[in-house]
């Protein structure tokens, strides 16, 4: 018999009851992972033996087989012994299979029947399937699903059309058959595949054999369609809140928008809402825009009384193509509360919160506007107002460049205009306010080649001030400022580079890239004294910042240089694997005179004349698993590593992750803290079931655990699960001298995942442990 017509399976069915959205017919029923490897490496087998099966390729006609057949006069076909029908994309195979010819072909099945497809076996007592509509039922099934490594039993398979199914009496698990640590149970199965929902009735989790969660009825998702329900739960347990259960509920309100909510219980402080809102909108036909509203919120607090709350949005779009905005707010209700309820180091000793908003504008010409307001929430209460970093209320930048057409052959040099107007605010009555207006003018020209880049420029730098009158008697008021104090800078600057490249080994495999570069600098001195400091202060050494034309951020300093940078960059690139076996980067600048701009009551070493600070910084891909970087300064005048930064990873199989970090700075003055900060990270096989987490950050200098973490994991064929305590310092400035009166809070970190499901307990692992990926 043949059939040129293609149908699917019954057995989609419990592809789709599983997450499957359907099942291709070229692959193979084993070609899953091997034992010993993967996700389910700890597994036997997968499945029981089963008949060989190879699927018929797309439009290759069906064909039937048996031992011998039986006709009968009203298009009855029996097939007695070893019987098989196949067709595109699946097989029916048992002891007796009666063919029902006829506008609705039918086969029926008894003894031992077996449905196979590319992903999927099923095995049942008897059974019966339409061959064109689909429809069809399997009683006293076991089925396996390759793809998932998801398998069960149900004593009945109903197909009611090719988008509705029943199931009755059903389980599943990613557990071997002979040993199901965990497994669902339900007395019914309902699912619709043109909604893309599933129901399930008295639905009952075991593990171990034992009762552990049950539900009288869950609606869910059976395919990748978003669907608003139930997400799984996450706790813990720490010093500040008590143990801690969240479970969070996913609703899906538009295809553009959606939230997450998610209620809280904190043993110690009460009941409390957390969620996230995402909202995607567009702008006409191209441009979109982004929104995300992220927020807590504890009505009152068992512990402090009173309410407490955080609040986070992010918005951004481009309205049109000329116009961009972004939105940035971050508040909180008070200055203990990632004290309290974050289990973060990063936030917990977090002293600022930064809002923003900002505006772009592309109006035409090559010009870029721009509108901006910031502010910060200090939370650090070791703070003084006086303390607090100054609010720009608001910013309006403008920029372009213009070419200034062809010399002959060769492009003009280029004009570049940069101007910002800010007004500068303060909480504090003792700190002083006022406007600044900046504007910057360049001419430049670049000429390069694939061997060479030179570009000499020219600027002036102009900036003025408007200052508001300091109350009297306030800090501010003693100081020697000029209200309307106006500094301009020449900046000459001439910069050059060489390229060059080789290649190595018998097929040029290695690349070797040499770049040697000359950076010269003046910058003739202002007295700057009685300017304020607005938003200036040093920026942190690099490789690149040696050949910026000012080693302050801000614009309220413009240091005086005479100056030349010679820096060198070697890099040896693998160009079949796509890695670095090493890159070496060095630079210094020499000062032919002695800088004199100096920030207040913050000394500096490297603006003397000569050499100034070595920056030297090292990067490898040492192997296949380990790399490795390097950066220090070195101050040549003290003749010390002022700052260092080292840092090894490693990457192995089996998820084995090692992650060593050295910090040093040497402070220039007695009241200038030094640091030194290690930080030992790890996730490390014991056995092929055990394995050891751990991390441990420690200041040298006041001899103190900063954060630590240690604890253990279990892998089974079916499940994980990991335990771990971490103890983390929630007193800010973490780089100061601690003292012994250091407060600490104290955390149970859990997590279990019951594999080709999901986890519960939440991704804290993988944001302690970098790289970590449970």
């Amino acid at each position: 018999m043949e059939s040129g017509k293609t149908r699917k399976p019954l057995a989609i069915a419990i592809a789709a009851a599983l997450g499957a959205g359907g099942l291709a017919a070229s692959q193979s029923l084993h070609s899953a992972e091997a034992p010993g490897t993967g996700e389910f490496g700890l597994c036997p087998a997968f499945g029981p033996e089963r008949p060989a099966y190879q699927p018929l390729a797309e439009g290759e006609p069906g064909k039937a087989s048996a031992d011998r057949a039986e006709y009968g006069t009203d298009g009855v076909v029996t097939l007695i012994g070893d019987a098989i029908v196949d067709e595109p994309g699946r097989r029916v195979r048992g002891e007796r299979l009666i063919y029902r010819q006829g506008p609705e072909a039918s086969v029926s099945a008894e003894g031992n029947l077996w449905l196979q497809t590319g992903d999927m076996a099923v095995q049942a007592e008897r059974g019966e399937l339409n061959l064109d509509t689909d429809a069809g039922r399997l009683e006293r099934a076991h089925y396996w699903l390759e793809s998932q490594h998801l398998s069960g039993v149900a004593e009945t398979i109903v197909q009611q059309d090719r988008q509705h199914y029943r199931l009755g009496q059903a389980t599943f698990s990613t557990c071997p058959t002979e040993k199901r640590d965990w497994e669902f149970q339900a007395r019914e199965i309902s699912l619709n595949r043109e909604t893309g929902r599933g129901e399930a009735w008295h639905t009952t989790l075991r593990a171990g054999g034992v009762p552990v969660f049950y539900a009288p009825y869950l609606n869910f998702p059976i395919d990748d369609r978003r669907q608003s329900g139930l997400l799984y739960p996450t706790f813990g347990n720490s010093t500040e809140g008590g143990f801690e259960y969240a479970q969070p509920y996913y609703w899906n309100i538009a295809p553009n928008l959606d939230a997450t909510l998610t209620p809280t219980l904190l043993t110690k402080r009460g009941l409390g809402l957390g969620g996230q809102v995402r909202w995607l909108h567009r702008f006409g036909e191209q441009d979109l825009g982004r929104d995300q509203l992220d927020f807590f919120y504890l009505p009152d607090d068992r512990v402090d009384g009173g309410s407490r709350w955080s609040l986070g949005l992010d918005s951004s779009g481009r309205v049109n193509p000329e116009l961009d905005y972004r939105v940035d707010i971050n508040r909180v209700s008070d200055d203990q509360f990632f004290q309290d309820f974050s289990t973060n180091l990063d936030q917990s000793t977090t002293s600022h919160l930064r809002s923003d908003v900002r505006i772009d504008a592309r109006p035409g010409g090559g010009w870029n506007l721009g509108l901006q307001a910031q502010r910060y929430q200090t939370i650090n209460p070791d703070l003084t107002e006086y303390q607090y970093p100054y609010r720009i209320m608001p910013r309006l930048t403008a920029s372009n460049r213009f070419g200034l057409g062809q010399w002959g052959e060769h492009v003009a040099p280029s004009l570049s205009v940069r101007a910002d107007v800010t007004r500068f605010a303060h909480p504090s009555s003792e700190r002083i306010a006022g406007d600044r207006a900046h504007a910057a003018i360049g001419l430049g020209q670049t000429f390069a080649d694939t061997w060479y880049r030179l570009r000499p420029e020219v600027m002036l730098d102009t900036t003025s001030y408007q200052l508001d009158d300091a109350d009297p008697g306030s800090i501010d008021a003693g100081r020697d400022y000029d209200t309307s104090a106006t500094r301009t800078v020449p900046i000459s600057s001439l910069d050059g580079s060489l390229f060059f490249e080789r290649a190595y080994g018998e097929t040029g495999r290695y690349r070797a890239l040499l770049e040697p570069r000359l950076y010269y600098l003046y910058v003739p001195h202002r007295d700057q004294s009685d300017i304020p400091l607005f938003d200036t202060g040093p920026t942190t050494l690099s490789y690149s910042e040696l050949f910026r034309a000012n080693r302050y951020s801000g614009g309220d300093r413009v240091a005086d240089e005479n100056a030349l940078t010679y820096g060198l960059s070697w890099s040896l690139i693998d160009t079949q694997q796509g890695t670095v076996p090493l890159s070496l980067r060095a630079a210094q600048r020499y000062r032919f005179e002695a800088s004199e701009t100096m920030l207040p009551n913050r000394p500096e070493t490297y603006k003397d004349a000569g050499g100034s600070t070595v920056l030297a910084e090292v990067y490898s891909d040492v192997t296949q698993h380990w790399n490795g970087s390097f950066t220090a300064e070195y101050d040549t005048d003290r003749e010390v590593i002022a700052r260092s930064q080292t840092r090894l990873g490693y990457r192995g199989e089996d998820n084995r992750v090692l992650n060593f970090s050295w910090f040093t700075r040497e402070g220039i003055t007695a009241d200038d803290n030094d640091y030194r900060q290690g930080d030992v990270s790890f996730a490390w096989p014991l056995s092929r079931r055990w394995s050891m987490l751990g991390r441990v950050g420690y200041d040298f200098d006041s001899e103190q655990v900063v954060q630590s973490l240690l604890g253990v994991g279990y892998e089974s064929c079916c499940w994980s699960a990991r335990l771990a305590f971490k103890r983390y310092i929630v007193r800010p400035d973490v780089g100061a001298d601690l003292g012994d009166d250091a407060e600490y809070s104290n955390a149970v970190v859990f997590q279990i995942e019951l594999k080709g499901l999901g986890g519960i307990g939440g991704n804290q692992f993988r944001d302690d442990i970098l790289g970590f990926d449970p």
